[in-house]
């Protein structure tokens, strides 16, 4: 009979923490399987909540990131004339 090993995201082994700092997911839960013992989907759920403390700063892009021109505002006023062309055409 196996002995269950009770690990939470707190207490990991450091190789598998360096490999969640790096974003390599996959190999964090092979590190872990491989320390442990554990089964596939309890290491996946333990690298996920350790992803959440330890794992790299999500990159979130904001309106004034994106490229400022000529080009994305005849997008927008073509987008604009197009959906009011069907407008008048579905009304009338």
């Amino acid at each position: 009979m196996k002995s269950e090993v009770i690990v939470t995201e707190n207490e990991l082994p450091e190789d598998v923490i360096e490999a969640v700092r790096q974003g390599q997911k996959i190999e964090a839960i092979k590190l872990l399987r491989e320390a442990t013992g554990l089964g596939l989907a309890n290491a996946k759920v333990l690298v996920d909540r350790a992803s959440r403390i330890h794992g790299p700063e999500p990159v979130i892009k904001s309106f004034a990131d994106q490229p400022s021109g000529v080009g994305n505002l005849v997008k927008s006023l073509g987008l604009a004339l197009a959906v009011a062309a069907a407008w008048y055409f579905y009304q009338g």
